[in-house]
C-alpha cells in the first residue's frame, strides 16, 4: 500500500549464510534481531532468523528446530520439502523475495533459509504480551456482552468471527505507515455491503501516505469527507458485539493492529443516539431512553443560549415570580448572565481535563471535588449566581447522555451560548437552521448522514429515535447495504 518499501534486496541467495551476512548488515545489529546458524540433521547448513519477543519458544523448539534437526540424514531438502514432510507446525508458506521476507520477520514470522536453495520457508509462532479481554471503560452496558477488543488485530477479529458465522463474512488486510508497516483489517459481510462504500474506503486507504499509524484515530481522520466537520462521520466501538450489528446492517469495520478501538463507515447522525442496550431490552423502554437522549442533545447544546436570551432580551416568557427569583440573585453578581455562563464553562472544562488526565483515583477527586468546592465557593462569594451554576449543571449532565458527540456539542454550546447573548431567539433560530441544514447536507462514503430523516427512509425510522419491536426491523437500513431484507414477515407473536 502506501508508503515506500524497505529498501532491501528482492533476491534470496543459495547459500544459507550470505543470507544472514546480508541480513545482519541491513538491520544492522539490532540487539533483538536473532539468527541461528545451525546444520539439518543431514548435515546440510540453514540458518533461522526472528524477532526476539515474539516468538513462542516452546513451539518454536517442538515444531520446528526439533524436526529439522532429526531430519532424514539421506536426503537434501529444499524449501518446498520442508514444508510438506519435515515441519509440525500448521502456519507455513515459502518466500522468494527478501524485501517481502524481511518485512514479514519484523511483523513477527521466521524464516528459514537452506543451502541450495532460493526460496525461505516462513512460519508463524507469533506471541508477545498482551491484555486479557475485559470490559471496555466506554460502551458499558447493564445487560448484553461484558466483552471488548484489547490492542491485537487478529483477536479483535477472532471475536467478530465468533458472532458472525457466515462464509460470507470476510476480511481484507492492508499494511499502512512507512516505519510501523502497521497491519489494518477491513471487516464486512460481501454479500450484504454496499460495493460502492467498500471501493470508496479502498481508495482512501490507498491514498495514505504517512509515517506511522499508531491508533485507528489516524486512519479516521484521513478517510473522513468532512475533516473540518463539528460532527463524528467515522463511527467507532469498543466491542465485538457493537461492531457486529452495524456489519450486519451492511457497514465495514476497519481493524488496526496495536488499537482496542474499531471504526465503522459509514456513520449516521442517529447512531449517536442509540446504545447497543437498546436491542437487547423490550422495545417500549429502550424508545423512552432514545426519547430521553434526544432531549439531552438538545439541553446539551441549547440551553446556555437559550437562558442567556431569556435573561437578556426575553423576560416575559418566564413566570414573573421565577423573574424576580433570577434577578435578585443576579443583582449581587458583578458579571452579566452570558459572562458568567462563559466563564464558568471554560472552568469546568479546566476541571474534565484535569480528570481526565490524572491518574483515576485523583482524577476523580479532582473533578468530584474541585466542581463542589469551586461552584460552592463561587456562589458563596458572589461571583457567580446559582440560576447560571444550575443551568450549568443540567447542560454537563445532559452533554455525557450522548458520548458520541460529547466534543460537538461542546463546540456548539458556546457558539449558540454567544447568538443567544448577542441576538436573543433570533440568533438561536438563525443558528438553529443553520445547523439542521449543514446536518442534512452532509455525507459519508456517499451516505446522506441525516438519513433516515433526509432523505426519508421509512425502513431507517422504524430504528432511529423510536424503535419498534425487533420483528417489525424487517430490513436493513437501504442506505447501507444492497441486500435489504433482514428477515421473514412475522406476525404479532413472533410467528411466521
Amino acid at each position: 500500500m502506501s508508503g515506500s518499501k524497505i529498501n532491501f534486496r528482492t533476491m534470496i541467495s543459495p547459500s544459507a549464510h550470505e543470507n544472514v551476512e546480508y541480513i545482519r548488515s541491513a538491520l544492522e545489529g539490532s540487539i533483538d534481531i536473532v539468527i541461528k546458524e545451525f546444520r539439518l540433521g543431514n548435515g546440510q547448513q540453514a540458518a533461522s532468523f526472528y524477532i526476539n519477543g515474539f516468538i513462542n519458544n516452546d513451539m518454536m523448539g517442538r515444531d520446528f528446530f526439533e524436526p529439522l534437526f532429526q531430519a532424514n540424514k539421506e536426503k537434501i531438502y529444499t524449501a518446498d520439502d520442508i514444508v510438506a514432510k519435515v515441519l509440525k507446525a500448521g502456519n507455513l508458506s515459502v518466500q522468494d523475495n527478501m524485501s517481502v521476507l524481511i518485512d514479514n520477520v519484523l511483523q513477527g514470522l521466521t524464516a528459514l533459509f537452506l543451502d541450495g536453495s532460493t526460496i525461505a520457508v516462513m512460519m508463524e509462532a507469533i506471541t508477545w504480551p498482551q491484555r486479557s479481554i475485559n470490559e471496555p471503560s466506554t460502551d458499558v452496558v447493564i445487560r448484553g456482552p461484558r466483552e471488548g477488543f484489547i490492542e491485537n488485530m487478529r483477536n479483535n477479529v477472532t471475536l467478530l468471527r465468533r458472532k458472525i458465522h457466515h462464509p460470507d463474512f470476510h476480511v481484507d488486510t492492508v499494511r499502512l505507515g512507512r516505519y510501523t508497516r502497521t497491519d489494518i483489517a477491513l471487516v464486512y459481510i460481501s454479500s450484504i455491503v454496499n460495493k460502492d462504500v467498500l471501493q470508496k474506503l479502498r481508495k482512501r486507504l490507498e491514498s495514505i501516505d504517512i509515517d506511522s499509524v499508531l491508533d485507528s484515530g489516524y486512519i479516521e481522520q484521513f478517510i473522513q469527507d468532512t475533516p473540518y466537520s463539528l460532527f463524528p462521520t467515522i463511527g467507532t466501538a469498543e466491542k465485538p458485539d457493537i461492531a457486529a450489528a452495524k456489519i450486519l446492517e451492511g457497514r465495514i469495520a476497519i481493524i488496526v493492529d496495536g488499537s482496542p478501538v474499531a471504526l465503522t463507515v459509514p456513520m449516521l447522525f442517529v447512531e449517536g443516539m442509540q446504545s447497543p442496550e437498546d436491542y437487547y431490552t423490550r422495545f417500549s423502554y429502550a424508545s423512552w431512553i432514545r426519547l430521553i437522549r434526544s432531549i439531552a442533545l438538545f439541553i446539551s447544546v441549547f440551553l446556555p443560549g437559550l437562558f442567556v436570551a431569556v435573561c437578556c432580551f426575553h423576560q416575559q416568557v418566564i413566570p414573573f415570580r421565577l423573574f424576580l427569583s433570577i434577578a435578585a440573585a443576579e443583582s449581587n453578581t458583578p458579571f452579566s448572565v452570558g459572562f458568567s455562563l462563559l466563564i464558568i464553562g471554560l472552568a469546568y472544562e479546566i476541571l474534565r481535563e484535569a480528570g481526565v488526565r490524572l491518574p483515576k483515583p485523583a482524577g476523580q477527586a479532582i473533578s468530584i471535588v474541585g466542581a463542589i468546592v469551586m461552584g460552592d465557593a463561587a456562589v458563596s462569594a458572589g461571583l457567580i449566581s446559582a440560576p447560571v451554576l444550575i443551568v450549568l449543571a443540567i447542560t454537563v449532565v445532559a452533554s455525557f447522555v450522548t458520548v458520541a458527540f460529547v466534543d460537538a456539542a461542546t463546540l456548539l454550546r458556546l457558539i449558540f451560548l454567544f447568538l443567544g447573548w448577542f441576538f436573543g431567539f433570533f440568533g438561536i433560530m438563525v443558528g438553529g437552521i443553520f445547523l439542521l441544514v449543514y446536518l442534512c447536507s452532509l455525507e459519508t462514503f456517499g451516505v446522506a448522514y441525516f438519513s433516515p430523516f433526509a432523505p426519508v427512509d421509512l425502513s431507517g425510522l422504524k430504528d432511529s429515535v423510536m424503535r419498534l419491536p425487533l420483528w417489525k426491523l424487517r430490513f436493513r437500513p437501504r442506505s447501507l447495504s444492497l441486500n435489504h431484507r433482514r428477515m421473514a414477515r412475522h406476525d404479532k407473536g413472533g410467528e411466521k
